[in-house]
């Protein structure tokens, strides 16, 4: 199992774009790199607060993050939707298209709902829900940022 790390840059960006717009849904792109069996999100890319679906603007914006990626030796990895309503944290059947078309570009993607609950200061659990893609379905990865060694993501 592929060991997942998200930096808090990534993590901040997300969740300031989530925090700058919290009447919308948002979106956006986490770029990472691979070495060692981890991946890694190193940075985050805010793509749109105004279209939740898949569009020739969200196609524009995924080449461009793309070419900007490779400009830094990385690549897209990751999708994150922050929804208007803050108890929604399931992916979307229109965020779950937006990131399998990101998954048919590339190899390694995994989608994130952003957990508006989880964005205070009591709450000891990250704001981050993962949903790993595979055979048309998304599935959520519960616990996926539990304690231990046992943990994929951290």
């Amino acid at each position: 199992m592929t060991e997942h790390i998200v930096s808090s840059q990534a993590y901040a960006k997300a969740v300031l774009h989530c925090a700058k717009y919290p009447w919308a849904t948002v979106h956006g792109l986490f770029l990472t790199e691979h070495q060692d069996g981890k991946t890694r999100y190193v940075d985050a890319i805010p793509l749109a607060h105004t279209w939740p679906q898949l569009t020739p603007m969200f196609d524009v914006a995924v080449q461009q993050a793309s070419i900007y990626a490779q400009s830094k030796q990385l690549s897209i990895g990751g999708y994150y939707v922050a929804y208007e309503d803050p108890t929604d944290v399931q992916l979307s059947a229109s965020s779950a298209l937006l990131a399998t078309a990101l998954l048919a570009a590339g190899d390694r993607v995994v989608a994130f709902v952003i957990d508006a609950q989880q964005l205070t200061p009591e709450s000891t659990r990250p704001g981050l829900i993962p949903f790993i893609g595979g055979d048309s379905q998304w599935k959520e990865q519960p616990g996926a940022f539990g304690e231990g060694k046992g943990s994929a993501f951290r």
